[in-house]
């Protein structure tokens, strides 16, 4: 990616992510040395203040995550059970459903991780389901 990047005319000055995906699906790169590959859909380079989150605060049970989710979940409900460490509870919650499209994490107005919660709910559950198979 540093070759696109550099081609663009390089990282500014107050840098402070850079996403290969896009905003909402994508990830964080840890720097730009990383490979694109046919399936890379776009680079984000974030200046610091857009960068940063808002600082996390408890659900206030507005329900706009849930009203976003294009799977019908309920993102409030999995981000605390996967707070309680609950997996058994979010696969019946159907976590496998979710496309971490992140649009639950954007709308949420108490700036929750949880887009990172169901992506380690999805994580835990699918090494839950694979443990069952090899049995």
């Amino acid at each position: 990616m540093s070759q696109l990047i550099d081609a663009c005319g390089g990282l500014p000055e107050d840098t402070g992510k850079i996403i290969g995906g896009g905003p909402m699906m994508g990830k964080a790169l840890m720097n730009a040395e990383v490979p694109t590959a046919k399936g890379s859909s776009g680079i984000l380079i974030m200046n610091k203040k857009e960068a940063k989150r808002g600082e996390e605060r408890n659900c206030i049970r507005c329900s706009k995550c849930v009203s976003v989710c294009p799977m019908g979940l309920e993102p409030f409900l999995l981000g605390a059970l996967a707070e309680n460490k609950d997996f058994e509870r979010m696969e019946k919650e159907r976590i496998m459903d979710c496309i971490e499209c992140g649009s639950c994490q954007f709308t949420c107005p108490a700036y929750r991780p949880l887009l990172d919660y169901c992506r380690l709910g999805k994580s835990k559950v699918g090494a839950m389901i694979r443990a069952r198979q090899a049995k």
